[in-house]
């Protein structure tokens, strides 16, 4: 089926309604010989005629008639569309859905707070668990990762200040531990028979390889 295009159909459409070539055209502004061509190629690919017309008058064909009355609902249904889609543009609104750790999440809600006081017609499913999930797989819009683990085939923007972990500890456990020089050791140090599957998400993808290989 040949592409006949929306703007002839509501051109016709609109043609038929003023009974006018003029009064359609200053509807849709456009010049009088344009509505007209337009009318003239979609009979011409229709190969019937849509309007009897002559100097004084417009009217429908029989086959005008019977093609608007499938036309008009369509072209009704489409512009509601197209109108709906510009709401959204002009006031947003449906449902976000967000992945993030439980130290995630604390950063965020501050933020999410101020967000929903701004669009009340957004809503904001905030989803915290204890594991690295696939973003897109398990149906999330975004998610919240720490830099060291953010996967290369996600597109990543960074949220609020840099952070850095900093380990402490009483002299008395140095002394007897010593001194680790990196979050992965202080957990190697400190696990009961360490196993990579248990290793915490802050420690990154290369801690949590030399955890597998322990």
């Amino acid at each position: 089926m040949e592409d006949l295009g929306l703007r002839a159909l509501t051109v016709v459409s609109t043609v038929a309604a003023h009974r006018s070539f003029r009064a359609a055209a200053r509807e849709l502004d456009m010049s009088p010989s344009s509505v007209s061509h337009l009318i003239a190629n979609l009979e011409r690919r229709l190969g019937i005629r849509l309007l009897a017309r002559n100097t004084r008058s417009v009217s429908l064909t029989e086959a005008g008639e019977a093609f608007l009355a499938r036309v008009r609902p369509a072209l009704a249904e489409i512009t509601e569309a197209i109108e709906g889609v510009h709401d959204l543009r002009d006031r947003p609104a449906g449902l976000i859905r967000l992945n993030a750790s439980t130290w995630g999440a604390d950063r965020l809600l501050p933020i999410i707070t101020g967000f929903m006081a701004d669009y009340p017609d957004i809503r904001i499913d905030l989803v915290t668990e204890g594991r690295l999930v696939d973003i897109i797989a398990e149906g999330f819009d975004a998610g919240l990762r720490l830099g060291t683990i953010t996967p290369q085939d996600m597109i990543a923007l960074p949220l609020g200040i840099e952070e850095a972990l900093v380990i402490v500890g009483a002299p008395a456990y140095l002394d007897v531990r010593g001194v680790p020089q990196t979050p992965a050791i202080f957990w190697l140090m400190n696990a009961s028979g360490p196993d990579c599957r248990a290793a915490p998400s802050w420690l990154g993808n290369s801690a949590k390889a030399a955890a597998c290989r322990k």
